[in-house]
This record gives C-alpha cells, structure tokens and sequence, in this order.
C-alpha cells in the first residue's frame, strides 16, 4: 500500500491526537463531529464541525491528484506550499509573515515557544495564558512544555503532562481567568492590570514572558486589550511578546495584519468559526519572527513534520524525522474550501446575516423559563472588525424541574440534541450540533455550566442571498431547538 492509498474519510481523523478518535459505536468524535458529510444543523462551530459536501469534495479532488504522482511524501510537501498563498490571499497578507501548520491550535504553542527560546538572549519563556478555562483544555500544559494529550501525530502513545524534551525544562506559565467564581465576567481594565503587573514581575527576573491574547474565549470574552500589550511591548522591550489566540477564527483578516504589524504572533485555525474538520491549526508570525529558529527542540519530533514548517526553514526542517502530514493537509483543504466560499460573500451581506442570527437567538431564547441566555458585553478592544464586531456565539443556561442542569446533565442533552429521537416524539426529529457544555468561572470551583450555539461561516454562505439574509431560517430553527429542548427536560 501506497501513502495516499487510504480514502479521505481516514485521512481526516488521522496523524492528531486522542480528540479525533472516532467512536466505534457512534462513528463519531468526543465533539460528536464525523469523518465524512452527516445530517444535522450545524451550530456548534465554537467546538467543532464536520465536513460540508463543498469541503468533501475539494478533499477528494486534491486527494486524487496527490495519488498521481510518484512520491506520497513529496506530493503532500507541494500542495503545502500551494496552501500558503491560498491563505494569504483569504487574509489579504503579503509574504513578509511566516506560516507554520499545525495538527491543533493546542500544539502551536509548542512551536510558539520554540520560536522565542532560539531568539538571542531568552533563555526560558513565561507563558500568561489570559482566558485559562475558556481555551483548549491542554493550552497552559502545552505551554508548560508538557504533553496534553494521550496520543501525538508521529509519536504514538503518551501520559498526559510528560515533559516535551527540550522545552518543558525552559517554559513555565500560569493562568488569568475572565471570569469570577460565579461566572461574573472580570473586566477588561482588571485584566489589564494583572497582565501587567505579572509581566513586568517576569521581566524583571530576566525571564522573556509570552501573553496569551483571547480574541474571542469559547463564551466570546476577549482580553487582554490590544492597547494595553502594544504599550508593555514598548515598555518592556524584546523580553516582552504576545500571541493572539484567535483560534476562533472569529476576528478580521485586517484584525489579523494588525495584530502582525505590532510584531504580535496569530493563532488562528480553519476548524471553529470556518468549520473545517478538528483540527487544522495555523501560527503566523510577524516578520521580525519569521526566519529559520534552526533545530527544533527534540521532543517536537512527535508533533510536527518538515512539510508543515516553512520553505525556508531549512534548519529546523531538517530537525524532524517525518516528511509530512498527510491528514492535517487535508483537513486544511476542506477547511480552506469553506473560507474561500465564505470570504467570496460581499461583506454587506454576510454582516446582514450576523444580525440575523443574532436577532435569532434573543428573540428565540430570550423570554423562555426554561432557557437563560448569557449575553455578552461588548468587544472592548480593538481587534474586533467585521466579524468581531458582533457576537457570534450566545451560551445559555438550562433550568429543569430541579433547577439549573449541571455539566452531566447537559452533556446528556447536548448527545440528545444531536439524535434523531422522533420514535419517541415527533418533535424530536431535527439534529442539532450546539456547542459542548463549558463551565463558567475558574476550574475546580462549583460554577454555572453552559450550552452554546454559534454562528459558522457554512451558515452564512448558505443564507446570505436570501431576502431576508436567513432571519425566517433563523427564527424557525431556535423555536424548534428551544421546543426540543423543553421536551427534553421535560422527560418526553
């Protein structure tokens, strides 16, 4: 057998990590997403997607092409390097920054940090990971230099919080969380200053510190201020550095080069907002990080692939054992069919939807004693253009005859939701993907649990030429969620 011989469906679970494991009962992920094109209405881009038809078979024709040529490895290397400027098309970016792929948003870090430890003179990074428990679960162990996941792309099996060799002796962090014990969100003004006062603390040691800039959290918080980071970088100098964690997908592309010209690093993946397949993960750095760090630290062996880094990353290219990564290739290219087919919407209309679905959501879920919706505050940053502009993912409590469901409970409604339950009520024929129960607050505190549904780029490429830019959609899809929900908690 041939390196491209298995079929697409394989290709898009495989070389990650234990999130893609597919279910052999359900034949479905832990985020209840599959390995191929399903019925269901999509709203739960703020956790995971499965394939669109679109993305499906842009996946089968560059599938197809690559099992043309002689060399499996060689094939997956140039149509990496297609991809670069395909993206940097969708952001309007020019060639100054460097992109480096990557299986997560999760293990970008670690490339993250291999990136500031081959800088002259940081010895060891400090990571303030704003935002904690409303990230990748594995983000401050990934930022310690430890493994977060049970299984790697190259490296097989591993325990959780092993060290990563290389880094995890040089990196240390902590975390700053948005919200309160009760779920009451801290303001941007207290983030600032906490971020601060800790940053200036590190670099005072002679430590290099890294801020961890939520631009949009799991819930739609966002800290700390770009303001703020742009005059501690001054301030505090080439020991200061900070990565936007727009992971989300949820920001500008012009948000995107703003953040670059501060000299800021971009997380950003094709597998949230986008609704690409988990996982597609992408850092972009700025050119003043851009050139070759040289040989990476070891223990990224079982991360990363030379196909994944750089051209011109010569050295550290030749670091890593593995040639490529066929599986996360290919994921980017679903996720990329999504991204063209949604950035090729005027913007007037796709802001027209963004309303729509809002408008939706409140006036669906807003006056219901069954539903409490969460609404957010407004963006108070500046990296909050277009899309950022609006909320786009809405949590909600659910109340039962007991009172406020707690994560089991919602994670026992959340599988329900996306089943076809119609044998026992009619009503309950719709599948519905939301997004996972998340806790509010802190972890390790007894606090409020969530459901979220969110607004995906396939949602608004599909309604944004209808009259009403999908409002009726809109509206009929939550009264049936809310229905179904009712029903549910009910105990039909």
């Amino acid at each position: 057998m041939s390196l491209l011989d298995p079929p697409l469906e394989h290709w898009l679970t495989a070389n990650g990590d234990h999130r893609q494991l597919l279910d052999p009962e359900t034949g479905l992920t832990r985020y209840r997403t599959s390995n191929a094109p399903r019925p269901g209405i999509p709203l739960g881009s703020c956790t995971a997607s499965w394939p669109s038809e679109r993305g499906f078979a842009m996946g089968q024709s560059v599938l197809q092409r690559m099992r043309g040529l002689p060399d499996g490895h060689q094939a997956v290397e140039g149509e990496c390097r297609r991809l670069r400027p395909r993206l940097r098309r969708v952001f309007e970016m020019d060639e100054g920054p460097a992109m480096v792929l990557a299986p997560s948003g999760t293990d970008a870090i670690y490339m993250v940090s291999a990136v500031l430890l081959a800088r002259p003179g940081i010895d060891s990074v400090h990571h303030i990971v704003v935002g904690a428990s409303e990230l990748g679960s594995g983000t401050v162990r990934a930022s310690r230099g430890l493994t977060f996941s049970t299984h790697t792309p190259f490296g097989g099996e591993v325990a959780v919080g092993h060290p990563v060799a290389g880094l995890a002796p040089r990196c240390t962090a902590e975390p700053a969380y948005l919200r309160e014990e009760d779920g009451d969100e801290v303001t941007l003004e207290q983030i600032d200053a906490q971020v601060g006062a800790r940053a200036r603390e590190v670099v005072a040691q002679g430590r290099a510190v890294l801020v961890h800039l939520v631009a949009h959290s799991k819930t739609g918080l966002r800290a700390p201020s770009l303001q703020a980071m742009v005059a501690l970088k001054q301030e505090l100098g080439e020991r200061f550095h900070v990565m936007v964690d727009a992971a989300q997908g949820r920001i500008n592309p012009a948000d995107l080069r703003l953040a670059l010209a501060q000299d800021f690093m971009v997380l950003w993946t094709g597998s949230k907002f986008y609704g690409g397949p988990p996982f597609s993960g992408l850092l972009v750095l700025p050119p003043a990080l851009a050139s070759d760090p040289g040989p990476l630290p070891p223990g990224m062996a079982a991360w990363f692939s030379r196909a994944d880094l750089p051209a011109h990353w010569s050295s550290a290219r030749a670091s890593l054992p593995t040639e490529s990564n066929p599986g996360l290739l290919l994921r980017w290219i679903l996720a990329l069919a999504e991204m063209e087919a949604y950035h090729e919407v005027p913007v007037v209309r796709r802001s027209r939807v963004y309303h729509t679905f809002a408008g939706a959501v409140v006036e669906c879920f807003g006056a219901t004693p069954v539903l409490r919706l969460n609404l957010q505050r407004p963006p108070g940053h500046r990296l909050a253009g277009g899309l950022g502009a609006y909320p786009s993912v809405f949590s909600f409590a659910v109340l039962g005859p007991q009172g406020r469901l707690d994560s089991q409970q919602l994670r026992a409604l959340y599988v329900d939701l996306d089943r076809d339950l119609s044998g026992r009520d009619p009503r309950l024929r719709t599948r519905f993907h939301l997004g996972q129960p998340v806790s509010l607050g802190p972890p390790d505190v007894d606090n409020a649990s969530v459901l979220r549904v969110a607004l995906g780029a396939r949602l608004v490429t599909e309604h944004h030429a209808e009259p009403d830019a999908g409002a009726a959609w809109f509206r009929h899809r939550f009264t049936e969620l809310r229905t179904q929900i009712e029903l549910l908690v009910e105990g039909v």
